[in-house]
C-alpha cells in the first residue's frame, strides 16, 4: 500500500506565463496604433487588421526560441515525473517483497508506503476503518506515531535525522497491548526522488518469542541448578562420611550406601526429566504430522507401569475398545505424556486403591483419561500443578522431580490438544488429554450412523410421551 502521489503542471504554466507576458505591451501598442491610424483615415479597417495579424505573427516567430525552451522544460519535467513515479513503484515493490513489517516515512514522519506484513501487524481492523479512505489508501498526513506509539522510536528518529548518518540505526522497542510485543527496528536513510530531502525506512523484526525463550531458558537453568544442588550435596556429604568413618561401622555404612544410591537415582531422574522438558520446550513450535495409534502407544507402556503398580500395591486397569485411535502426533512424546500421567497416579495413590485408564471417542475428539480413587488434590493447587518444580507436598517421600506435569503440558500444547485436571479431596483425581481425531471415510461413516441412531432414538422417545 502507498500514498497516492500526483504531479501537477503548475511549473509549466508558470513558465508559459513568463514567455507570453512580455509580449502583451507590444501587442497592445500595435492594436492601439492601428486603431488610431484607422480613425485618422490612414488605414482602412481591413488594413489595420492586416497589420495587427502580420506583427503578431512576427512577434510569435521571434518567440520560437522561447517555445523551444518551454518544450524542453516540459519534456524535462515529464521525464522527472516519470522517473519519480518509476522510482516509487520500484521502492514499493521492494518493500512489499520484504517479509518483515516495513514502513517508509518522510522527513515529517508522514507514512508514504507500508507492506502487507506491516498492515497485518500494526493496522488493527478498527484502526483501518477509521484511518484509511474508501480506496484503502493512507490518508494524507497520517504520521507514524498514530500507528506505532513508541517514545523511544520517535526520539531515535529525530536523533538519526539530525546526525546525517548513512549507516543503519538499530533499536529495540516494546509496544504495549493485551500482550506486550517487543521489536528490533532498523532505521535507514533513503533518497527522496522529488526533493533534496530524505525518506526513512523502518523495518521491524518481532523478538517477543525469542526473548520469551531466552527468559525461559534462564529460569530453567536457575531452577535446574537449584534442584540439583540438594542430591549432589547429600551425595557429597555421604561420600565424605563413608571415607572418614566407613570402616568403623559396617551397618551404618550399608545405610549410607543405600542413601547414596537413592540420591544418585534422584539426581539421575531429575536430569532425565530436565532433558525431557528442555526437548519438549525446544520443539514447542514444530507441529508433529506423523500418524499415531494411541492404542498401540498405551499397550507399549502399560506392562512396565503395571509392574510399578504391583510394587506399590495399586490395582491398575484399562478400559478400551479394540479399535484404532488415530491422531497426528509424535509417538515418543505421547509415550512420555502417558507414562508421566499413569506414573503419577500410581505413585501418589494409597495402598490398595485403583487407577483406571480409558481411551474413548467423543464426537470429533479422542480422549485419554487416567482416573484414580486416591486422596485427591485441594483446589488451591490445581492451577499450579503444571508449573515447573511445583509439588503439592514437598515433604512426601514419594514426590518426584516436580517436572512431570510440566512436560505433559508442553507435549499437549505441541499437539494442539487440551489437558484437563479434575480432583476432589477424599474422592480422587482425573487427568485427561483431549486429542483432535484423524477423520477417515470409515470414521465419518461411523459418526453419521451414530448420529442418525441418536436422532431416531430421540424421535421415538418424543413420540412415546
Amino acid at each position: 500500500m502507498s500514498k497516492k502521489i500526483e504531479t501537477t503542471d503548475y511549473q509549466i504554466g508558470s513558465v508559459l506565463s513568463e514567455i507570453i507576458r512580455p509580449k502583451f505591451p507590444i501587442i497592445f501598442l500595435l492594436v492601439v496604433l492601428c486603431f488610431a491610424f484607422f480613425l485618422l483615415g490612414f488605414f482602412t479597417f481591413f488594413t489595420a487588421i492586416f497589420f495587427i495579424v502580420i506583427f503578431t505573427v512576427v512577434l510569435l516567430a521571434m518567440s520560437s526560441d522561447d517555445r523551444e525552451a518551454l518544450e524542453f522544460y516540459k519534456n524535462q519535467e515529464e521525464s522527472k515525473s516519470k522517473d519519480i513515479s518509476e522510482g516509487l513503484n520500484k521502492l514499493k515493490t521492494i518493500i512489499e517483497a520484504i517479509k518483515e513489517p516495513t514502513i517508509l516515512i518522510n522527513e515529517n514522519d508522514v507514512i508514504l508506503i507500508f507492506n502487507q506484513s506491516a498492515d497485518k501487524t500494526f493496522f488493527s481492523s478498527i484502526a483501518k476503518d477509521s484511518l484509511l479512505n474508501s480506496e484503502n489508501e493512507i490518508p494524507t498526513g497520517l504520521r507514524i506515531q498514530t500507528i506505532i506509539r513508541s517514545t523511544l522510536l520517535l526520539e531515535t528518529l529525530n536523533l538519526y535525522k539530525n546526525s546525517q548518518k548513512n549507516s543503519i540505526e538499530k533499536i529495540e522497542i516494546i509496544l504495549p497491548g493485551e500482550i506486550d510485543r517487543s521489536y528490533e527496528v532498523d532505521i535507514s536513510r533513503v533518497p527522496n526522488f522529488s526533493k533534496d530531502e530524505f525518506n526513512y525506512l523502518l523495518m521491524f523484526r518481532e523478538t517477543t518469542e525469542v526473548k520469551k525463550i531466552l527468559t525461559l531458558r534462564s529460569e530453567f537453568i536457575a531452577n535446574a541448578s537449584h534442584e540439583l544442588k540438594t542430591p549432589i550435596s547429600v551425595i557429597k556429604g555421604i561420600a565424605e562420611t563413608l571415607e572418614k568413618y566407613g570402616d568403623e561401622d559396617k551397618e551404618a555404612s550399608k545405610d549410607f550406601l543405600k542413601k547414596l544410591i537413592d540420591q544418585s537415582n534422584r539426581a539421575q531422574l531429575l536430569i532425565e526429566d530436565l532433558l525431557s522438558l528442555n526437548q519438549a520446550e525446544m520443539r514447542q513450535h514444530i507441529l508433529p504430522e506423523n500418524e499415531v495409534n494411541l492404542m498401540k502407544v498405551l499397550d507399549n507402556v502399560f506392562d512396565g507401569l503395571n509392574e510399578l503398580a504391583k510394587k506399590n500395591k495399586i490395582k491398575l486397569s484399562k478400559e478400551l475398545e479394540k479399535k484404532e485411535y488415530l491422531i497426528h502426533g509424535d509417538e515418543n512424546d505421547i509415550r512420555i505424556a502417558f507414562v508421566n500421567l499413569i506414573e503419577n497416579a500410581v505413585k501418589y495413590n494409597n495402598t490398595g486403591q485403583s487407577v483406571n485408564i480409558k481411551i474413548f471417542e467423543n464426537d470429533f475428539k479422542i480422549i485419554f483419561e487416567v482416573k484414580d480413587d486416591g486422596p485427591g488434590i485441594h483446589e488451591d493447587h490445581l492451577s499450579r500443578l503444571t508449573e515447573r518444580f511445583y509439588r503439592v507436598n514437598s515433604d512426601n517421600k514419594k514426590n518426584g522431580t516436580g517436572l512431570g506435569l510440566s512436560i505433559v503440558k508442553n507435549i499437549v500444547s505441541r499437539h494442539k490438544a487440551q489437558l484437563e485436571i479434575e480432583s476432589k479431596l477424599g474422592i480422587g483425581s482425573s487427568f485427561s488429554i483431549i486429542f483432535n481425531k484423524i477423520w477417515s471415510v470409515v470414521s465419518i461413516k461411523r459418526y453419521f450412523i451414530k448420529l442418525s441412531h441418536n436422532l431416531y432414538k430421540n424421535f421415538i422417545l418424543k413420540m412415546s410421551l
